[in-house]
């Protein structure tokens, strides 16, 4: 998996983004890169986060991007532990915080 962490500290608050590839082809899944995402940006391990079902139905993300029958499927955009998360269909997940100015 690959992780990209920016952080831009020119604010009084820190902004952090965090983006992650998923490929439909192994276990590395929509699911897997948005908790993997948000924990890299949140500096935390990705159990200690809030369930992930209480933004969205991971089950849901997971088939609908990774059917073949919808895979015209460009983003789905949702809000989780504090931050927007944008989940492609190309295969990233891009995640920034709800904070930014």
């Amino acid at each position: 998996m690959n992780t990209q962490i920016n952080a831009d500290d020119s604010s009084t608050s820190l902004t952090a983004a965090a983006t992650t590839e998923w490929d439909g082809d192994s276990e590395n899944t929509p699911v897997y890169a948005v908790v993997s995402a948000v924990g890299d940006a949140e500096g935390a391990d990705p159990v200690d986060l809030p369930p992930l079902y209480n933004a969205v139905d991971p089950e849901a993300l997971n088939d609908l991007f990774m059917s073949r029958a919808n895979s015209a499927v460009g983003t789905v955009e949702f809000e989780y532990a504090g931050y927007i998360v944008i989940v492609r269909g190309e295969g990233t997940v891009e995640v920034r915080s709800i904070h930014e100015s």
